[in-house]
């Protein structure tokens, strides 16, 4: 199991790796993220609404005919990005990581980290993610690799209460924060084991990686 530290605001929870052959209730949650992450959070996945009746309540809209298809609306400008090379945009951010996995000699996380490059590069291309967006996260994160050591658990913690006090002030709410957590769970579904990867030099308590996670899962229709 992937430890990713409580006190961090963006990824609360420890995320579980993903299985070799993914269950059948596992397969629907990830659909489910799939339509979530691409726009469509009206109408549950048929699967996911089976194993997880509960996810119809949650994921139905306010009231019937206020949203139109989400994904056209948001994400209409296919041919515009079609020779966007977003594979080279993620590629050239995770590459790194992968690579220091693989003098580690984890190869286990070198593994997850390509299936996950190969998977946010089509998540990104799905729902039309503008790879300036793309960059600053990365630069964001890279960063707080560069100048931190592997942050111990009461600097997780300091960091979380500043951040939050920071965030507070500047009008995110509770709302905003888990709109962002909700997002980046989708993603972690769909690229399992990135999370993980990015948090561990305290990124995920880093006010503007916060707000922009926030922006994008607006952006995608998350509420």
């Amino acid at each position: 199991m992937a430890e990713i530290d409580r006190a961090s605001i963006l990824f609360p929870n420890d995320v579980p790796s993903k299985p070799a052959q993914m269950p059948e209730w596992a397969q629907a949650q990830h659909a489910a993220a799939e339509q979530r992450l691409t726009g469509n959070h009206g109408k549950p996945d048929a699967a996911a609404a089976v194993v997880f009746p509960s996810e119809r309540k949650a994921d139905a809209p306010p009231s019937a005919g206020k949203d139109d298809d989400a994904a056209s609306i948001l994400f209409r400008d296919d041919a515009a990005r079609k020779d966007v090379d977003y594979e080279r945009a993620v590629g050239g951010e995770l590459d790194q990581f992968t690579l220091d996995a693989m003098k580690d000699g984890d190869t286990e996380r070198a593994s997850a980290l390509k299936a996950a490059t190969a998977a946010l590069s089509q998540d990104f291309r799905a729902s039309g993610t503008d790879t300036a967006t793309i960059e600053e996260a990365f630069t964001i994160v890279r960063q707080s690799a560069d100048s931190f050591s592997p942050p111990t658990p009461e600097q997780i913690e300091a960091g979380f209460v500043s951040s939050m006090a920071e965030l507070t002030a500047s009008g995110v709410t509770e709302s905003d924060i888990g709109i962002a957590r909700r997002f980046i769970s989708d993603l972690e579904r769909v690229s399992p084991g990135v999370v993980a990867s990015l948090e561990r030099h305290g990124a995920g308590n880093n006010p503007k990686l916060v707000r922009a996670a926030i922006k994008e899962a607006k952006r995608r229709g998350y509420r």
